[in-house]
């Protein structure tokens, strides 16, 4: 049984590093403290899940946060050989995973789903894992999947020393950007045979060797009822984005025409 002691020392020695000041002005005003942090991710069980990835040589140590979101928290980690990993612990306390069964339901890949937010949790953890191993084996541009445990989900970080590259949002983009992103619905689906469903501008790094697509828990199989729906709307989403942007873009109806010809 995990003690009382350990949980302590390993959120204290997360604590110490946790975020530099630049990202606690900004998370503080979404409610990303770091005493808040602690409280929401680190429970007995989360804190002796990563203990465990420890032990068995998954992660060496953790250094602090990079990603804050509603259904998770994203923390800087290390390997034993020194290479940076994301570890992306979805949180047991949100009640937001409720939400989410549309994007589980109708899926043929995941037929049973349990009752409770922290079986929930753990299945979508499972779900977004598998949705990488179908991309990186296909080839697609994503952070490469290294292990998922319970609610926790380690992959290979996309940034350098900590920092992650930046999102498609805060990068200065051109027509070849657009391609890309187009490029990726394409092969998600035709290749990996997975529909995003929460593609945009927030959901893609922008790396010196092209766009990086990240986020993939809402991902469903192309047989679910509603994979259509859901890349007509990613279509549609990341359209405006480059309009915004002021782009000439290709209609978004052709594009669909297109990908699922």
């Amino acid at each position: 049984m995990l003690t009382d002691e350990l949980q302590k020392n390993l959120a204290k020695r997360i604590d110490g590093k946790l975020l530099e000041k630049d990202r606690e002005k900004k998370s503080e005003k979404d409610g990303f403290g770091k005493n808040k942090t602690l409280d929401e991710v680190f429970d007995k069980s989360t804190t002796m899940t990563v203990s465990g990835m420890k032990n068995s040589g998954i992660i060496s140590y953790v250094n602090g946060a990079v990603g804050s979101g509603k259904e998770s928290k994203t923390f800087w980690a290390v390997d034993p050989t020194g290479n940076d990993l994301a570890l992306k612990i979805y949180l047991v306390s949100t009640s937001n995973f409720k939400k989410r069964y549309p994007y589980l339901l109708g899926d043929p890949r995941f037929t049973k789903i349990r009752k409770g937010t922290r079986h929930l949790v753990e299945l979508w953890a499972q779900k977004e894992y598998a949705n990488l191993v179908q991309c990186h084996r296909e080839g697609i541009p994503c952070a490469k999947p290294v292990a998922v445990v319970k609610n926790v989900l380690v992959m290979e970080f996309v940034g350098k020393n900590g920092v992650p590259d930046p999102l498609l949002v805060e990068a200065e983009v051109d027509y070849k950007d657009y391609e890309e992103a187009i490029s990726i619905l394409d092969v998600l689906y035709n290749k990996a045979k997975i529909v995003h469903a929460d593609f945009s501008e927030y959901n893609i790094f922008k790396t010196e060797k092209g766009l990086v697509v990240f986020d993939l828990g809402s991902s469903v199989d192309t047989r679910h009822p509603n994979a259509m729906e859901f890349l007509e709307r990613d279509i549609k989403n990341i359209t405006k984005f480059f309009v915004k942007r002021g782009l000439t873009v290709t209609n978004p109806a052709d594009i669909l025409e297109r990908i699922i010809r």
